[in-house]
């Protein structure tokens, strides 16, 4: 069960850094920058692996990437990455935003995708106010991973046009 008086919280928190950019669906061929972020404290996934498979195919395609994958350490006492982890703002406009946390628990990644100023935004799960544009699932044959859900986003993302 969810503390209410932190659930308050992260309403105010969210409601005071949401982006209000519109945000749609664009091609690969007019993104600039991205930012991906990756769920470092799932169990059982390693987080190095997904990062490097990130890295490759961005590389591939010459756009720049960040990736931000917090440990325990890296998110604090509200649920928030701590600003060494995050960078600021002003430096981070990306065009695409990739959220591969696969639980909706998680409110640094919920707090990430509401306030990036992405124009596209691809996500596991939507999250209420429909934050991404686009929710990949994994196939139900398939092994729910963050990688397993990037290989379906990267699917996705070479068909747009």
């Amino acid at each position: 069960m969810k503390n209410p008086i932190l659930t308050f919280i992260h309403w105010i928190v969210v409601r005071r850094g949401r982006s209000t950019v519109p945000t749609a669906l664009i091609p690969l061929s007019k993104v600039r920058d991205v930012l991906v972020f990756v769920d470092g404290t799932a169990p059982d996934e390693d987080a190095a692996s997904i990062c490097s498979v990130v890295r490759q195919y961005f590389d591939y395609h010459s756009i720049p990437v960040q990736i931000l994958c917090p440990g325990k350490r890296d998110v604090n006492l509200l649920g928030i990455l701590r600003k060494r982890v995050r960078g600021t703002a002003e430096f981070r406009q990306e065009d695409l935003f990739i959220s591969l946390a696969g639980s909706p628990d998680n409110f640094a990644a919920e707090y990430e995708a509401r306030c990036s100023t992405a124009r596209f935004k691809v996500g596991r799960y939507q999250l209420s106010g429909d934050v991404f544009d686009l929710v990949v699932a994994v196939p139900e044959d398939g092994i729910p991973t963050q990688l397993a859900a990037f290989s379906a986003i990267k699917d996705f993302l070479n068909k747009i046009q």
